[in-house]
């Protein structure tokens, strides 16, 4: 459905106009902001979003988007010479038509307005402001979560298809709750699919998310939620095997304990209205975790990027980004496994990130399947040195990475460890690192019964689907090299101490669990679930003995990995 609108000629847009109030607070519901809330302005901006382009005037839309009820007036003013030209558009950029400005414009439904200047044959940079009509039904929702506010033209995002989207994010002041009119605290297009792979068949669906500029398919690069800028991000729905909510961003948090980079990530609710239509109570979508995608950037995983003409060393080297995973539609996966470097079992194969398969060029495949044949070949050597490269595993492969990273996935319990979204990367002139950590919606004590019971080191005692972590591919080699071995458990022993003591894991679900109680009783309402407080004192339960166990088992067995569950 269209934007609707009304333009008054009466009101005339004069040069030298700028600072234009903004109406919103005339034009909302009475229960909108009073004047002690947010400013409307993205951070470093002012006011009102002003683009300059030399030998033209500079455009100001006030508001620049946002959430509204009712109705809301916009204005666009010019600062200089030339006239302003504008539209309105879908966010799938149909029927925009650009037009002369007369005047402020009503807006009564959700849509996106773009207007430029124009002098002669020249044109400025447009400036685009998004907005989402909200029903007067919600004029009382107040939440102390960031909230996500969408609004499609067409169906729900669908598995394997892009939906274009108008989003508007709307953030608490500090310690404070906000209503669904608070000035954006982001606006834009943007692009949303369902992703996942068994959890694709739930009814609360996980969503890749793409930031579009106003006028392209283009990444739109934009800090959300106090993380970094970035166009590439994930709304992951914690559900049916989560319905503590946290276990994401839990397992992140014990990354980064344990000194290794995971996405960044913050709680949102959501909204998702469909057919153009103003967003209301019935599209409210729960909990979800807006976090970062995992990609190579300076922010994420910080390598060298690849470009097609690195085919030779040492820039063939890196940077590399793969995991072990199934593969997607289309995709092969690498070959290799030659000799002695096949005999490890991953049960999956691995699978090129960045570089993608199709991006990446025949040498650097080679190289990079070669290096993972000279990783296998030393670590099936006596010595632990690959015959044909020279080099010892130590010196291919990053092994402190491997150790946390494995930490982090034992102390999670994590029954899909390392075989399902297992990343990896090696940087220019590098050695093959594990991480960053992924996907653990099934682990410590989630629905799914191979996370239940809190010893055991990993549930091979109960089903054989899962990833028998001492076995699992590299670590069976590893863990039977003694001096590795005996790092290992020294390194997650000192961690039980310290960053992952009972106290630590403690204050850890304490933090990602607090102002978390309201929103977790509105997902449950629409998804079902048991009580929050009840699943976080459960959890905390869990991991109190999973950590007394697995230092009784450091400290009681020489081999710890021999140590019975209870």
């Amino acid at each position: 459905m269209f934007l609707l609108l009304a333009c008054t000629p009466a009101t005339p847009v004069l040069p030298g106009l700028t600072d234009s109030a903004d109406p919103r607070p005339d034009s909302r519901n009475d229960s909108g902001p009073d004047d002690s809330g947010p400013d409307d302005s993205r951070p470093g901006d002012s006011d009102s979003l002003t683009v300059i382009e030399p030998g033209l005037g500079a455009v100001t839309m006030t508001p620049q988007g946002g959430a509204f009820i009712g109705e809301l007036e916009v204005v666009l003013a010019l600062e200089g010479g030339g006239e302003i030209q504008w539209c309105l558009s879908d966010p799938d950029r149909s029927s925009c038509t650009m037009m002369p400005w007369t005047g402020p414009v009503t807006l009564t439904g959700s849509g996106i307005l773009r207007a430029e200047a124009v002098l002669g044959d020249q044109r400025s940079e447009q400036v685009a402001g998004t907005f989402v009509a909200v029903d007067a039904g919600l004029s009382g929702f107040r939440s102390n979560l960031p909230v996500l506010l969408l609004s499609s033209p067409g169906d729900a995002p669908q598995d394997g298809g892009d939906q274009a989207l108008s989003m508007v994010v709307i953030e608490p002041p500090d310690g404070g709750r906000l209503s669904l009119t608070d000035p954006a605290a982001n606006d834009g297009r943007a692009r949303m699919n369902v992703r996942g792979s068994s959890s694709a068949g739930l009814d609360k669906k996980s969503w890749d998310v793409e930031l579009w500029e106003a006028d392209s398919e283009a990444d739109r690069g934009d800090a959300l939620l106090g993380m970094p800028e970035n166009g590439d991000w994930i709304l992951y729905a914690p559900y049916y095997y989560d319905e503590g909510l946290i276990r994401n961003p839990l397992a992140f948090s014990v990354s980064e304990a344990v000194g290794r980079y995971a996405p960044r990530a913050r709680f949102v609710e959501v909204f998702l209205a469909t057919g153009g239509r103003s967003v209301d109570a019935s599209d409210y979508q729960g909990v979800y975790v807006l976090m970062e995608e995992v990609e190579v950037d300076d922010d994420r995983v910080a390598i060298t990027d690849l470009a097609p003409a690195d085919v030779a060393e040492p820039e063939v080297t890196g940077g590399y980004l793969f995991k072990i995973d199934r593969t997607g539609d289309g995709e092969a996966g690498l070959t290799w496994g030659t000799g002695t470097a096949g005999q490890w079992d991953f049960q999956q194969g691995f699978v090129a990130v960045e570089p993608s398969e199709e991006e990446l060029m025949p040498a650097q495949q080679r190289y990079l399947e070669g290096r993972l044949d000279a990783l296998g070949a030393a670590l099936a050597a006596a010595d632990g040195t690959d015959p044909g490269t020279g080099l010892h595993f130590e010196a291919i492969m990053d092994t402190d990475s491997f150790i946390d990273h494995h930490i982090t996935n034992v102390i999670m319990k994590n029954p899909d460890s390392f075989r399902l979204s297992g990343y990896l990367y090696q940087d220019r002139g590098g050695r093959i690192t594990a991480g960053p950590v992924w996907d653990f919606d099934r682990a410590a004590d989630s629905a799914d019964d191979r996370s239940w019971e809190p010893t055991w080191w990993d549930a091979q005692n109960q089903t054989w689907d899962c990833t028998d972590v001492f076995d699992f591919g590299w670590y069976k080699p590893l863990f039977d090299d003694p001096e590795w071995s005996a790092r290992y458990w020294s390194r997650l022993r000192a961690l039980l101490d310290d960053e992952l003591s009972n106290d630590a894991m403690d204050a850890r679900i304490d933090a990602l669990a607090a102002g978390l109680d309201e929103a977790a009783a509105r997902d449950a309402e629409v998804w079902g679930g048991e009580d929050f407080a009840t699943t976080i004192t459960g959890l905390k339960g869990w991991f109190r003995e999973r950590h007394d166990w697995m230092a009784d088992c450091i400290d009681a067995y020489p081999d710890p990995r021999l140590c019975p569950g209870q």
